[in-house]
Formats: structure tokens, sequence, C-alpha cells
């Protein structure tokens, strides 16, 4: 078992496999904490996923696949670790100022689609508009409030989950395509049944 204090040689590569040969092999040393948090977005606050992956000596995140040499590691090694990470608190309320993005789902099944706004591009305003589609968002989540869902570790965030009636989905439709940017305007004329809201704060 590594020291808490010692740095593990961690190597990446991007995980396409018809590529495996060509892709180029990159490092980044990790301590003990940075490689746990970095299992933990793939398996989340599983212990025995967690030490099976920290044995196992690799894991993915995004597009890359991480390795390093496996060790086990003690089960109260591994709860004080975990510890150090965030819980879900279901009881948290929703904080809009702290929110990052949002996911507006439609009701395609078994996993809807999802068109991303992320806070930078939707919190742009049009010529003459004094709101932005982000501040429509937001404002129709305040309405509810938004029900707690879990946490992310892949997300490092709070996750919130709005349902939306007829009238929510006319509304955001509308008011989206008339107060966000062109290119994110655009993407609200597909004729999607957005059925959802999916809002991340960050604590």
């Amino acid at each position: 078992m590594p020291d808490p204090a010692e740095i593990i040689q961690v190597k990446f590569t991007e995980d396409l496999a018809q590529f495996a040969e060509t892709r180029p092999v990159r490092r980044q040393p990790m301590t003990l904490h940075e490689l746990v948090g970095l299992v933990l977005t793939s398996t989340g606050k599983h212990p025995a996923r967690i030490a099976e992956r920290l044995q196992g000596g690799t894991c993915t995140y995004n597009i890359y696949r991480y390795w390093w040499e496996g060790f086990a590691l003690e089960a109260a090694a591994l709860a004080a670790l975990l510890a150090e990470f965030p819980d879900p608190e279901p009881a948290r309320p929703f904080q809009a100022e702290a929110c990052v993005w949002i996911h507006v789902l439609d009701s395609a099944e078994p996993v809807p689609r999802a068109l991303v706004l992320e806070k930078p591009e939707a919190a742009r305003r049009r010529w003459f508009q004094r709101r932005s589609c982000w501040d429509f968002l937001v404002e129709l989540a305040r309405s509810r409030p938004p029900a707690y869902a879990d946490y992310s570790y892949y997300h490092r965030a709070d996750l919130y989950r709005i349902p939306l009636t007829p009238v929510d989905r006319a509304s955001l439709v509308e008011e989206c395509r008339r107060l966000a940017v062109r290119t994110l305007a655009r993407q609200f004329d597909r004729g999607l049944d957005w059925v959802a809201m999916e809002l991340a704060c960050r604590r």
C-alpha cells in the first residue's frame, strides 16, 4: 500500500482501440487522494469497486484510459480517504448561483437525448436583449424548486432534476429560441419533446 504522501506514477492515453498503437502515452504523477478521486468518477463511492480498480491498476475517464502499478489498499485506509470526498446531501437546497450547466432532456427511451447548456455560452446575451437564455432557465428552475437527484463524482457537482409541464416546454422552446445566441438557438429547432431539466451545482 502506498504512503498517502507518495506520488503514484500514472500513465494515460486516448482510449481509442483502433489507434492503440499510435496514440502517445503521457504521464501524470498523482497523490493517492488524486488517484482515488479519479477512480471515483467511474465507480461512485463504492469501496469494493474502488479497491478492485486500484488493485487492477486501470480506469477510464472521458476519452482517456489511465493505468498504474496496481496495489491493495486496506479497508480502514480507503474509508479514511473516502471520508475526504463529498457525499450526496438530499436536503441540500438548489442554489442557482452555483449552477454550472443545465441539460435539457427529451422523452427518448431508454436513454434520453440531452441538449447540454454550459453557463458561459448560455449566459451570453443577444443584441438588444436584457436577459439571456441562462437567465430564463434559472428562473424556471427557481419557480419549482428542482428536486435533489444525487452527487456526481464525474461532474464534481450536486445534480438536481425538474420535470417540465406542457406549458413549460412551450415556453422553454419559445424563450430559448428568442434569447439564446444563434448557434445555441438553432438546437431548440430540432423538434424534440423536452420533458425535463437536469442541473449541476458545484459546492
